[in-house]
């Protein structure tokens, strides 16, 4: 089945891709600040009624921690008014891509997924994971020189995943896991501002 992708519906797939958002972020007033992009631009009543026709399309789906799920007018009407996205107290409901909508975004993105790498850091280990070692190896060359936060020797695991779960909607037959121990060190002010601009991983389409 082809599926019409225009801008308003890139919006709201593109925001998603690598993890779900808060339908109370949606009507925030400090939206851009929050996802660090423009507004999707849409009132209130236009809002709900588009988020439930990309669910009702099979493009996203909207649902709570318990799994409770929303897609009718109603119902998705019903999930904005439970979600709250009060700092480090969000609640409620989110919205993410379903697997095809993760595919309708491929379609006119082109995705270099050889190219996509997974960071995350926690309170005391960081992880990196990427389609290939050399990948890996490329975002962890760069990642150890943060003055900020710095491997503990002897901490350096590395592992295969096969499968890999890219994303939360998308897995790759193989991927690279390379994870270690970090204590806090100096400012990054300095290390942050002179880091080369990554070059983008998939194409930003002009619809």
């Amino acid at each position: 089945m082809s599926i019409h992708i225009d801008r308003k519906t890139f919006w709201f797939l593109d925001e998603v891709v690598e993890s779900g958002v808060n339908l109370a972020v949606l009507r925030s007033p400090r939206i851009e600040e929050i996802l660090n992009r423009r507004t999707h631009g849409l009132g209130d009543n236009e809002l709900v009624e588009f988020l439930a026709s990309l669910c009702q399309a099979g493009l996203i789906e909207v649902k709570n921690k318990e799994g409770v799920r929303a897609c009718t007018l109603h119902e998705v009407e019903r999930a904005f008014a439970q979600s709250g996205c009060v700092p480090r107290h969000y609640s409620g409901f989110w919205y993410s891509l379903t697997p095809v909508g993760g595919a309708a975004w491929e379609s006119v993105t082109r995705p270099e997924w050889s190219r996509y790498t997974d960071y995350s850091m926690g309170l005391s280990d960081i992880r990196i994971e990427a389609a290939s070692r050399e990948r890996a190896h490329e975002e962890y060359a760069q990642a150890s020189t943060d003055p900020a936060h710095v491997p503990v020797p002897g901490s350096y695991e590395e592992s295969l995943l096969q499968p890999w779960a890219a994303t939360y909607w998308k897995t790759l037959p193989t991927g690279f896991r390379i994870q270690y121990a970090w204590v806090e060190g100096t400012s990054n002010v300095a290390w942050q501002l002179s880091q080369p601009h990554p070059r983008p991983w998939y194409t930003t389409p002009e619809l």
